[in-house]
């Protein structure tokens, strides 16, 4: 069937995301930028199933192909069982067309090398694989022999910058390679919407106090302090604790040592965990003000531009934050104690936060 002459020809793309959670988000820019370039129903995007609900929400045109792929081992080798686990999707990536392939997996082991390069395309971006640095031999050779077969264009990782961290630097050299023109960096910041009213018909805070690596977490009786505070000022109408399904238990008892310290009951409280990542966005959509630390509640409520607050451990600053899209967003970065001596070994990150100074910090979010 010939195409009529006043038509353009369908031009497609391949985005390859298996990442985490809060990655994923931190490419929401990127993806919607490509999105509307190439067309929504354009666009197939390989993420992990428990990204599945997200890409549905906020690209429903767009085709998804999953990739289950873990990190743990149960009973064979991991990589055996990954490949295992991927054959029924990397048969479908086989049969994948794209006028361009992007890896936005900037750390790419061997399976995933291979399922990325499995998409039959004219063109390939990627940015240099930061896995090379682990002093692996077989991996450089691997990596070589991959960028020699399918020749890709390469892009070296980038540093970071003063509030634009090196994730979304990469991100915007790939995409201006891939869209061919130099695009800006406002054009790829991570942007999420809600795709479902609030889930709560009364104004609510949401905490979600913890995250995957418990050294980035702030404590719990640190946290009720701050909001205790903010209780006694009037600020806080109701809260609602949020998290994984894993950390059902220790949200349950950080519920319960909430209630012990406002024994009048003055503010409801409740631990509500979102049956999906869409739902969460949605529930952080409809929140008040959000506090957290350096987890995906931050970066999801950030780029759906929430008064938020996160309390920073530090750890990978500079690759994966601080960012925010407003003045609505404060990360508080860690400080040394005013009583620590020169030489001496500094305590936890958060040990130098004043109460007093990080409701401060919440006054000044809820004035903007």
């Amino acid at each position: 069937m010939t195409q009529p002459a006043n038509s353009l020809p369908v031009r497609r793309c391949f985005l390859f995301k298996p990442d985490g959670i809060g990655d994923f988000f931190l490419a929401s820019g990127f993806v919607r930028l490509l999105a509307r370039e190439f067309g929504e129903e354009n666009l197939t995007v390989a993420v992990l199933p428990l990204m599945e609900s997200v890409v549905r929400g906020q690209f429903p045109k767009a085709s998804v192909v999953l990739l289950p792929i873990r990190k743990q081992r149960i009973i064979l080798n991991v990589f055996v069982a990954n490949c295992l686990r991927c054959f029924s999707p990397w048969l479908t990536l086989l049969a994948t067309k794209a006028d361009v392939s992007i890896s936005l997996r900037h750390m790419r082991d061997y399976l995933q090398n291979v399922l990325f390069y499995s998409v039959r395309a004219k063109r390939r971006v990627i940015a240099s694989n930061l896995l090379l640095g682990n002093g692996r031999a077989v991996r450089r050779w691997t990596e070589k022999a991959f960028t020699s077969l399918f020749a890709p264009t390469v892009i070296a990782y980038p540093e970071s910058d003063e509030g634009i961290p090196s994730e979304l630097a990469a991100n915007r050299l790939i995409a201006s390679v891939a869209l061919g023109r130099d695009v800006e960096i406002r054009e790829i910041w991570p942007e999420l919407k809600s795709c479902a009213p609030p889930q709560l018909g009364s104004p609510y805070w949401v905490c979600a106090p913890f995250s995957s690596t418990t050294g980035k977490d702030f404590p719990v009786t640190r946290w009720i302090e701050v909001l205790a505070s903010m209780e006694r000022s009037g600020r806080l109408p109701a809260l609602v604790l949020t998290g994984s399904v894993d950390q059902a238990e220790r949200l349950q008892e950080f519920l319960q040592l909430w209630q012990q310290a406002s024994p009048q009951g003055k503010v409801g409280a409740q631990v509500i965990l979102p049956p999906s990542l869409q739902d969460l966005i949605d529930l952080l959509a409809g929140a008040k003000c959000v506090l957290t630390v350096d987890t995906a509640a931050a970066h999801a409520a950030t780029a759906l531009d929430c008064r938020t607050l996160v309390l920073f451990s530090g750890l990978h600053q500079g690759m994966f934050a601080p960012w925010v899209r407003s003045s609505r967003q404060r990360w508080v970065l860690p400080r040394k104690s005013s009583q620590q001596k020169p030489g001496q070994v500094q305590g936890s990150w958060h040990s130098a936060h004043e109460i007093s100074d990080l409701c401060g910090v919440l006054e000044e979010i809820l004035a903007v």
